[in-house]
């Protein structure tokens, strides 16, 4: 048998011989406790004294980020819209190309039109620089 078996069985024992919690409690008298408290203490925070720099630092971090994406789907939603207007062009140029010349230009300007957008993208992206580092403890 395992010693926990013996000790659980003395803890229900005297769970039921003795009703009351004050059977189970430390100090004091019976008369003392109250049934009908049902409130409960937070225990201490595990960080209190470096909690309020750290929360500052958090919600810093959540505003700079919160940002920082921000920017980033906004250059990249450009960078999308970009693309399908000059895949759109491109389409309309190729349906009215009727030489090879002309197909030829037509492709060569979506290129450079991607180009573009390709590099507007990536100084966008520049520009916001690299997400932000989230503070630790």
């Amino acid at each position: 048998m395992s010693p926990k078996k013996p000790l659980v069985a003395a803890a229900i024992c005297i769970a039921l011989c003795f009703p009351t919690s004050a059977a189970l409690a430390s100090s004091g008298d019976s008369a003392a406790v109250d049934s009908t408290n049902t409130s409960t203490t937070v225990p201490a925070r595990r960080d209190g004294i470096k909690a309020p720099g750290f929360r500052s630092e958090m919600q810093a971090w959540q505003e700079s980020t919160r940002a920082w994406l921000a920017g980033r789907s906004a250059a990249m939603r450009t960078h999308r819209e970009a693309i399908a207007s000059a895949s759109a062009t491109l389409k309309d140029s190729l349906a009215a190309a009727t030489t090879k010349q002309e197909r030829k230009a037509a492709m060569n300007a979506f290129a450079a039109s991607r180009k573009s957008a390709k590099t507007a993208l990536d100084s966008a992206l520049a520009n916001l620089g690299a997400r932000p580092e989230r503070p630790r403890r």
